[in-house]
């Protein structure tokens, strides 16, 4: 599994931290973003005033299946509890990031990802509780090549697709997809979080039941109450088909949040096998007619051949000798 979550790192004189939810996985040398790659929605220096204030962003269009990232730097020494929320087009709210930041701990720059289920406006709002006025950097960028799931997914994948989906779910959702699979092939399965979730760890947590049903209505279960933890952490596997035809995917979430996005992808990978149902052809037809073939020995054939050429030639001496006794019989 690829396991992502925070990662904490030199940058420019300052702590940068990777984060999804509040997990702290280890420690790594990052380098900053790029920003001629990315597009940016807001990148912006605010000021919040103590005891708490807030931030709204109103018609910020977002693509579907997209990964964007939401990057908080304080810059100014001071303590605080930060909590950033995303409002989406359906209304549905996403608490993505809570913690509170501690300066002396080297508590200062936090990324944290939200990839999107659906295209339109979403607002951000991003609050601050604080004993003293602070600064604090903001920023919301993306890159329109980085769809949701891809960057855990090889190439080859990508390029045989039979199922890309990137969905909402909300506590007990379950959807159902129907795909056509070849028989004797090995498909891979992908399926993981990727919109952030704050607060505490019990609160992250998101279980995901996965069931496969064959065309001969079998089914397969993948995942019973597997869960499913950070963004990046991606639950992946192999099926092999015995038959082809038409598949039934159901996939189940549950969650203690509102709403959580969950990506998952079905491409195929190789194929298993050869034979024609796990037997030898049927022969050709014979329109009804049962032929029968014999096979001799060419010794036996030269044998046969030899013995014939011996009796013709006995039954031609015989004879001879016959004609000459009655020759000479004739003559007295």
């Amino acid at each position: 599994m690829v396991v992502s979550g925070l990662t904490i790192g030199l940058l420019t004189n300052k702590y940068r931290i990777n984060m999804n939810g509040n997990e702290n996985i280890g420690l790594a040398l990052i380098d900053a973003p790029n920003a001629s790659s990315e597009d940016l929605l807001v990148d912006k220096v605010f000021t919040f005033l103590a005891p708490n204030d807030i931030q709204q962003f109103d018609d910020l269009y977002l693509y579907e299946e997209l990964n964007y990232y939401v990057l908080i730097e304080i810059v100014t020494p001071h303590n605080c509890e930060i909590n950033v929320t995303v409002v989406d087009p359906d209304s549905d709210i996403y608490e993505i990031f809570k913690t509170e930041i501690n300066i002396s701990q080297g508590d200062q720059w936090f990324e944290v990802p939200f990839g999107t289920a659906i295209s339109g406006n979403y607002t951000f709002l991003i609050s601050v509780i604080a004993e003293l006025n602070l600064n604090l950097y903001f920023k919301i960028f993306f890159d329109r090549e980085d769809k949701c799931l891809y960057d855990i997914m090889s190439p080859e994948y990508i390029a045989k697709l039979k199922l890309y989906q990137v969905n909402k779910f909300y506590d007990g959702t379950e959807v159902e997809h129907s795909i056509m699979l070849k028989t004797d092939v090995s498909y891979k399965f992908h399926i993981g979080r990727v919109s952030a979730i704050g607060g505490e760890p019990i609160s992250r947590e998101v279980e995901v039941y996965y069931y496969l049903t064959d065309p001969d209505d079998i089914e397969f279960t993948i995942y019973a109450n597997q869960t499913m933890k950070s963004v990046g952490e991606v639950l992946h596997f192999n099926f092999g088909t015995a038959i082809g035809g038409v598949y039934t995917v159901k996939i189940k979430i549950y969650c203690k949040v509102d709403v959580v996005n969950v990506a998952y992808a079905i491409a195929e990978d190789y194929s298993i096998s050869t034979g024609i149902n796990g037997t030898e052809p049927d022969p050709e037809p014979t329109n009804g007619t049962i032929q029968g073939y014999f096979y001799i020995p060419i010794e036996w054939t030269l044998g046969f051949v030899l013995s014939a050429g011996l009796v013709v030639g006995a039954l031609v001496v015989m004879g001879s000798v016959r004609k000459k006794k009655s020759s000479v019989s004739l003559r007295n």
